[in-house]
Formats: C-alpha cells, structure tokens, sequence
C-alpha cells in the first residue's frame, strides 16, 4: 500500500481500506494533427462546450473559454461526479491537473481522483488518471476507464470535420 502524500494541499494520503491505481491510455495521431489536438485540450471551451447534459465543467476564470491557465481551479460535476481541482503545469509536451481532496466518481468511498496528466508524444497522445480506489472495485474501474476513453474520453477531437 502506497500511502505517501504526493501534494499535501491538494489529496490525503491513501485510506488503509484504498489502493492507489494508475489508468493510462494512449492514442494514436497523425503527427500533422497533433498540434491542433494539443491546441483543443488546453482550451477551457473544449471542454466547457463538449459535456453532455447533466454533466458540466466550470473553471474559476473571467471567462470560460480560452486557454487555461496555471493554478486555475475548475471543477468537472453531474451525477455520481464531483472532481475538483487545479491546472497544474501546462507545455508543449505535458499538461497536469490535480484533484483536490473530496473529488470522487460514484462515490467517496469507492473512487478519489488524484491526477489526469496528458503527454503529446509526437504521434501519441497518452492520457494517465491516478486515483485512490477500492480493491474489489479497480476491475470495474478499469473496464469503466476503457469503455469511457474508447467510446468518448476525447475521441470526437480526432475525428476529422472537414
């Protein structure tokens, strides 16, 4: 059990009855579009226009398109969905947000999110989620994580609108 605290102001250290889990999915892209991938995922409107009803994501900015900005706090939230938290280091090649304490999926007791980082690997995009999670219920998580990325996560920024 790993229960070091990796940012002490943003999450706890994990819950005795908690592992922590690590999700990474990695998505192939023409490298000619990767730039306007990377451009899509760190805009606050990508995000902002794209959620499907209930769901909504806010961010604590004058406005809520644009690109994000470090430090900036935001929120992702809908039913059995509340992550909130910061935008951390934003580059060319890597993009960081970190869950505050009390962010959860389903519920408190069975997912708390950590971290989702993004890495633009030239002609791969990789996506990496780390949370605290129930043991019995990390399969689910996972098969959960698949189908999610699989079917939506950001798959409607690869297609092609031309």
């Amino acid at each position: 059990m790993n229960t070091k605290i990796s940012h002490p102001i943003y999450h706890s250290c994990c819950p005795p009855s908690m592992t922590k889990h690590t999700y990474e999915r990695s998505f192939d892209v023409k490298s000619e579009k990767m730039t306007d991938l990377w451009n899509k995922l760190n805009l606050r409107n990508t995000f902002v226009d794209g959620q499907i009803f209930p769901y909504k994501v806010e961010f604590d900015a004058p406005q809520q398109n644009g690109p994000f900005a470090e430090g900036e706090l935001n929120i992702h939230h809908g039913p059995l969905l509340s992550v909130h938290g910061m935008i951390g280091e934003v580059n060319d090649q890597y993009r960081g947000l970190e869950y505050f304490y009390g962010s959860y999926v389903i519920s408190f007791r069975l997912v708390r999110p950590l971290r989702l980082e993004f890495f633009n690997e030239s002609d791969k995009l990789r996506l990496k989620l780390t949370v605290y999670v129930k043991p019995w219920f990390k399969p689910i998580w996972k098969l959960g994580n698949d189908t999610f990325w699989g079917l939506l996560g950001i798959k409607f920024l690869l297609t092609d609108k031309d």
